[in-house]
């Protein structure tokens, strides 16, 4: 869920940076997209969310004062007096970070796994573990597909901005250093890149609807649990939320949140395994619920829980950016979502197993009345807690860049970022459905996000490249992708409605 790369980055067009804008006003950058056209638009200090918040700590060398990053959205601003970060060129026009393989792996391990993970097994139950098992391993290749095309999309667009640059030093005298690099290591600047302006805000738009659906969820889980733990009604519990989560919200950067985001990393760790733990211990009294291999009713609710569980996307272009082996980032990628795959599969079969027809979502809400279930429940409930503030704060950065005449309006600022915390809070309340609640997101917004836009950018900029059987790949992605989310979200909304089942 939250920092890959703690550095900051500058985004240039091909020339010198110019110098930092008075105080009081927002940067102005220049980027060009693949065809040439030029836009403008101002700036804004972004953080990152999911690992790269959870990961603050690992893959950074720099100073206390670069603790900001960029991470899934656009152009981060310098403070008064500050000089633009630069990276380092691998010689072919890519940035190259500072992080290990092994820390890029822990950061794509804190990425993706989250609390989708907590709604597999009751996926499982629906669709059978054999079915769950074979859709959630092929819904994983294909998502792993799809987001690695963003980053060969990114390597396309600057070469062909390396040979716009060369074309115009050859032809313009006055031009300068053309060795700068155009850095495209968020997904919105990627839309804006081929897709305008326009593009830019429909991509931003998908990643602040996934990151309030994230959210939301937390508070969702935080809810059911306690009412299970000690029958406290859910409306008290979200209702209870808001006062610390308004204060959490507030923070500017992540440095103040990091302390927060390393307790939640400990608190999912231990409360992950315990969970893991009392699904074996429970597999072995024995109950007299079929086990079923298959049952296709479950089908749509498997691939949405699966699609939402590999929340990570919009971190794929700031994890390659991280890393300063960007050429070994695609195995490395493949590698540990295969790991991650499977472990969701060991979970889900362990937890349906465990559980039979009995199987609830969250898994938490199967653990019996036992200090083992007390300590689960709390330390989840606490890294989710814990994990909102930094899974919003890409939300803060987007919205407020856009509708907030300035960011350091203060007074509109709290009260802006409140409401928004007031609105999950009741949109919680009013979907008390854990699971129904994921396959809805699952199967709207990160379908969109995992599927549809990787294989649109990449069909737009390299159609004409392609080999007829990726453009096929390409085209059955976006046009499943498509009809998956329709019938997909119309079976979440029912599900909904008819109390989840």
């Amino acid at each position: 869920m939250l920092p890959v790369h703690q550095r900051r980055h500058s985004q240039y067009n091909g020339r010198a940076p110019s110098p930092p804008e008075p105080s009081g006003s927002d940067s102005v950058i220049e980027l060009s997209n693949f065809n040439g056209t030029t836009h403008t638009h101002g700036t804004s200090t972004v953080t990152a969310t999911n690992a790269v918040a959870k990961a603050s700590a690992v893959g950074s060398n720099v100073d206390e004062s670069d603790y900001e990053i960029r991470a899934l959205v656009g152009d981060q601003a310098l403070p008064d007096g500050a000089s633009p970060a630069r990276h380092h060129g691998d010689g072919h026009g890519l940035a190259v970070g500072t992080a290990s393989n092994a820390q890029v792996a822990v950061n794509i391990v804190i990425s993706f796994v989250g609390a989708g993970l907590l709604g597999i097994p009751d996926a499982f139950r629906r669709a059978g573990w054999l079915l769950g098992t074979l859709t959630l391993a092929t819904v994983s290749a294909l998502n792993v597909y799809a987001m690695l095309l963003l980053p060969h999309v990114k390597r396309k667009l600057l070469h062909l901005r390396q040979k716009q640059q060369q074309n115009s030093t050859r032809s313009d005298e006055t031009h300068t250093d053309t060795h700068e690099l155009l850095l495209l290591d968020s997904y919105g600047a990627l839309g804006r890149a081929i897709m305008g302006p326009n593009g830019e805000t429909f991509v931003n738009g998908c990643l602040v609807v996934s990151q309030v659906g994230f959210a939301t969820a937390y508070i969702i889980f935080i809810a059911a649990n306690l009412h299970s733990l000690a029958g406290i009604p859910r409306g008290v519990t979200c209702l209870a939320c808001v006062p610390g989560l308004c204060g959490l919200v507030q923070a500017r950067d992540m440095k103040t949140l990091a302390p927060f985001s390393l307790l939640a990393d400990a608190a999912n760790v231990l409360g992950l395994s315990a969970v893991l733990f009392e699904d074996w211990e429970t597999y072995y009294q024995p109950h007299d619920d079929v086990i079923h291999k298959v049952r296709w009713s479950g089908f749509l609710y498997v691939i949405a829980i699966t699609v939402y569980s590999m929340e990570g996307v919009g971190l794929i272009l700031s994890l390659e950016t991280s890393s300063r082996q960007p050429q070994s980032f695609p195995s490395l990628f493949r590698t540990v979502l295969t790991c991650i795959t499977l472990f969701m599969s060991l979970f889900g079969t362990a937890g349906y197993m465990g559980f039979g027809e009995n199987t609830q979502a969250p898994i938490t809400l199967n653990l019996t009345d036992s200090n083992v279930a007390l300590l689960v429940k709390s330390a989840l409930c606490l890294a989710l807690y814990l994990t909102y503030p930094v899974m919003m704060f890409p939300v803060w950065n987007i919205t407020e860049t856009i509708l907030l005449s300035t960011r350091d309006h203060t007074v509109t600022r709290v009260a802006f970022r409140s409401a928004l915390v007031v609105l999950t809070a009741m949109v919680a309340w009013l979907v008390p459905d854990f699971g129904a609640f994921l396959s809805l997101v699952g199967s709207s917004i990160c379908t969109v996000l995992g599927f549809i836009l990787p294989c649109w950018f990449h069909w737009k900029v390299m159609g004409n490249e392609l080999p007829n059987w990726q453009v096929g790949l390409d085209l059955f992605l976006m046009v499943g992708g498509g009809v998956f989310g329709v019938l997909g979200t119309y079976q979440s909304i029912t599900s909904l409605g008819g109390g989840g089942q």
